[in-house]
């Protein structure tokens, strides 16, 4: 005899009433679920500005543009904060045993009874998605606390991983709600009912607590530089063995996703004393090369050339001179975020950057002082800092070609400085403007000459302006095709606000050090005081145009 079929057992009493869910959850999922798309957008973002980006540049064209470092950190601080009221609503309502995972949970994991089967198996991806948020806070935490030990790119590989399933889970998480209640099921988190009003309060209060809480540990964790005050100020010289520095207090910033650096890290040791009226900052960072070669010239049977790989979208990373950089705010601990604008076209209405990875700029009308180290046509021939500012967004250039800056510029000079070598750039051929005049000015001072990128340099890759002539056909008879020529006019030291930081750096056994001199005062309005307080960051440019090294979070002055 055949038996006749079973009928399933019916909805538990109240199964309609539930498909109802109540205003506190509604209303936090959903704030998960917006803060959630925020974060993994910035995220996103801020992954196709890397070297070896992949997946994010395929949908780059409709990322979110601008100050996505500031969207992308208090997003995920916000995240975390809403998941911990979810936890904290849960336990005041005395709703835990929805997500309970027990020995019950997973025997319904193998009921005949399909809606029994399916809330067991939601369950445990409720419990999956608590895994990977707690994953990707942790990950996250790491790199912005600079706490990771290891390998950064092995802690940013894990974030990626981490935020590309909790983008599967979203498919995932409305699948399993459907087959477990249907289209119903999925409807009742947007009509939600008015139940555990003081229980929502609570988790909120909760959420705050622990944002707050965030703060004040962000803001206690910050590196202090001691800057104490000496009789005997250091010389400037690139040396480290005078007694100020001896005494003096030491940070070490580890900076990251630099171009050409191992693992895209190196680490920054500071040093700062006062003499009452002047600033003297030591830095010293490793770095396996002198690179000197900064846009050479080659002379070629069709003409001169620049020898570059992509310098026409300000995105060299083989023929440039070793760099390093200064950033220093008075009243913005978020300064290097704020100012740090990702994207093809940031700002409306206004150029983008040649490279499509982004541009500097303020937005409240504010000056962060830039001091911009450069070895080849500034450290070297003039002793000193390019000093340098971001200021709010500039106008458009009259030409169309030249490169936007957005609010990153120069101070103010009224004399000296460098020249490039050349009429106009062009990836061809170029005309030079000046030549030596001889070759064997050449010979005496680059020295030994070899193109490889990642070859230590020797000689002088800069020419004095003293020992040109203008270029002519006859002078430029005289260098045979093959000869190499630094594209870099030195002149005089830069005179007025653009020549206020003094600098003498030297490469040794694989570390450049750099002493740095400046009035403590700031003598112009593109400039800002080092004074108690004062916030500074730090970045290494590995003979890389503008991949340079970065940190999250500056280290603070405090003077004695």
């Amino acid at each position: 005899m055949q038996k006749a079929d079973v009928p399933e057992p019916a909805a538990p009493a109240g199964w309609q009433q539930r498909l109802r869910s109540d205003f506190a959850t509604a209303a936090l999922h959903w704030t998960i679920v917006a803060l959630f798309l925020v974060n993994l957008t910035t995220g996103l973002r801020i992954a196709s500005d890397a070297l070896d980006a992949s997946w994010s540049l395929a949908v780059t064209a409709v990322l979110p543009q601008g100050d996505v470092y500031v969207l992308h950190i208090w997003s995920a601080w916000a995240l975390t904060a809403a998941c911990i009221a979810y936890v904290v609503f849960l336990l005041v309502a005395r709703l835990a045993p929805r997500v309970a995972l027990d020995a019950s949970r997973f025997r319904a994991l193998s009921s005949h009874d399909r809606r029994t089967r399916w809330q067991s198996i939601n369950v445990l991806i409720y419990w999956l998605a608590f895994l990977l948020v707690g994953a990707a806070a942790v990950t996250g935490s790491l790199m912005y606390f600079n706490l990771w030990p290891g390998e950064q790119s092995l802690v940013t590989s894990l974030h990626r991983i981490v935020a590309w399933t909790l983008f599967a889970y979203i498919f995932l998480h409305v699948i399993a709600q459907w087959a477990m209640a249907g289209w119903r099921g999925l409807l009742k988190i947007v009509t939600p009912r008015l139940a555990y009003i003081a229980a929502a309060l609570i988790a909120f209060a909760g959420a705050g607590a622990f944002a707050a809480g965030l703060f004040a540990l962000d803001q206690m964790t910050l590196n202090k530089l001691i800057v104490e005050k000496v009789s005997a100020p250091p010389s400037l010289d690139g040396e480290v063995d005078d007694a100020a520095w001896q005494s003096a207090a030491v940070v070490v910033v580890d900076t990251h996703k630099g171009a050409n650096l191992p693992d895209g890290t190196t680490p920054v040791h500071l040093r700062a004393v006062h003499d009452g009226e002047n600033a003297y900052l030591l830095f010293e960072w490793p770095d396996t090369t002198r690179s000197q070669k900064h846009l050479p010239l080659e002379k070629t049977a069709e003409g001169w050339r620049v020898v570059q790989t992509d310098f026409a979208r300000a995105d060299e990373d083989e023929y440039y001179e070793d760099k390093f950089a200064v950033m220093l705010s008075e009243d913005s601990q978020l300064a290097a975020l704020h100012t740090s604008h990702l994207g093809q076209r940031p700002l409306s209405g206004l150029p983008g950057p040649k490279g499509g990875r982004g541009l500097h700029y303020t937005t409240d009308g504010s000056v962060v002082d830039v001091w911009h180290w450069k070895s080849v046509r500034v450290g070297g021939p003039l002793g000193q800092i390019d000093d340098n500012y971001f200021g709010p967004p500039r106008t458009a250039p009259e030409n169309p070609s030249a490169r936007y800056t957005g609010g990153y510029t120069q101070d103010p000079k009224s004399g000296g400085g460098f020249t490039m070598n050349w009429e106009k750039f062009d990836t061809g051929t170029i005309q030079p403007r000046w030549l030596p005049r001889s070759p064997e000015i050449l010979e005496e001072r680059m020295g030994p000459i070899s193109m490889d990128p990642t070859v230590s340099d020797e000689g002088l890759w800069w020419l004095p302006r003293s020992l040109m002539v203008p270029a002519t056909p006859e002078g430029d008879a005289q260098f045979p095709i093959g000869t190499i020529m630094p594209s870099v006019i030195a002149e005089e030291p830069f005179q007025g606000d653009r020549g206020d930081v003094e600098a003498v750096a030297q490469w040794h056994d694989g570390w450049w050090r750099m002493e740095v001199k400046r009035k403590l005062e700031a003598t112009s309005d593109y400039d800002v005081t080092i004074g108690d307080g004062t916030y500074l960051w730090v970045a290494v440019f590995d003979h890389t145009q503008t991949r340079h090294s970065f940190h999250l979070r500056p280290v603070q002055l405090e003077l004695r």
